[in-house]
């Protein structure tokens, strides 16, 4: 279970609206924390609850790892609005605003002015309990901190990454005889004492032929079905051996040769990979020491 299908889950929002009151309370006033930016509580009626819910869903209780990933990602959306709150986000990004005024506007609370709604709705809480401003709001802490990172690289560093993800290919050249049939494992097996040439002609037939010339992993799976390249890595090569199995029926092999071969690397998709695995870095370093200003208990 990933920690980004924990953080999307609907369930992990009924246990954030469940902790608003203390949450409104410490983001929208300006109470003194006490210790660093504030304290992030869960009691235990909502632990049981995210437990509860959690074990309704997957048929069976969170394991300890599972459950602090979940309240993991639940405070790390807290600590994300916050921040992003602190830096007048709801005031400012026009998507928030517009969806904060336009709630509003469903309420008693009515104001002349755009400033004093906004005012109101954060009064009200209303930036921590709609969804798609919060949504909004964490994506934007999380574009910051991604912003964090230095996608500069020099020419040795960017040719260092690309070396460190090139990827190989392996390529086969061998020969095959196939037998169909009941009687098709000791036939084979009569065929060994033969050169890879003289055997083939016992072969039943085989559209794609009997002989392979550097070809791909890929290409013999779609020839001979799945399985068969995970059999053929067990083989030995210069000989014959088998008899492994494909869709078609049985085979006798000769491995002549297999090797691995460096795929090239696209220089600008390098650079892409470089810089995405930067700013994953960035966001990662920036939530840890922002997790280090709060204090975060719970009840069990």
């Amino acid at each position: 279970m990933s920690r980004s299908d924990l953080f999307r889950n609907p369930l992990l929002h009924c246990v954030l609206i469940g902790t608003l009151g203390f949450f409104v309370n410490d983001v929208l006033t300006d109470k003194p924390a006490s210790s660093g930016k504030g304290e992030i509580h869960f009691s235990a009626e909502e632990v049981d609850a995210l437990k509860a819910e959690w074990r309704q869903q997957l048929g069976r209780p969170l394991t300890p790892s599972e459950f602090r990933a979940s309240l993991q990602a639940t405070v790390d959306e807290h600590i994300l609005i916050q921040e992003a709150l602190e830096r007048g986000w709801d005031r400012t990004d026009p998507i928030v605003r517009r969806r904060l005024t336009d709630n509003l506007n469903f309420t008693e609370h009515h104001h002349p002015g755009e400033a004093d709604m906004l005012a109101t709705a954060r009064a009200l809480g209303m930036p921590l309990l709609d969804p798609v401003v919060r949504k909004r709001l964490v994506l934007r802490m999380q574009a910051a901190l991604r912003s964090q990172a230095d996608t500069v690289p020099n020419e040795e560093e960017l040719a260092h990454y690309a070396n460190t993800v090139s990827r190989e290919s392996r390529r086969w050249t061998l020969s095959h005889v196939m037998r169909n049939g009941p009687d098709a494992q000791r036939q084979l097996q009569a065929l060994t004492g033969l050169s890879a040439d003289v055997a083939a002609r016992y072969s039943d037939p085989f559209l794609a032929g009997n002989v392979f010339k550097d070809t791909t992993d890929q290409a013999l799976e779609k020839t001979f079905g799945p399985g068969f390249v995970a059999q053929l890595a067990t083989l030995p090569t210069g000989q014959w051996a088998g008899p492994v199995k494909s869709v078609f029926g049985l085979h006798l092999v000769w491995i002549e040769k297999r090797q691995m071969h460096p795929l090239p690397v696209n220089p600008g998709k390098a650079y892409l990979a470089w810089k995405a695995e930067q700013e994953t870095r960035a966001l990662q370093n920036g939530l840890a020491q922002l997790r280090q200003q709060y204090r975060v208990s719970w009840e069990d």
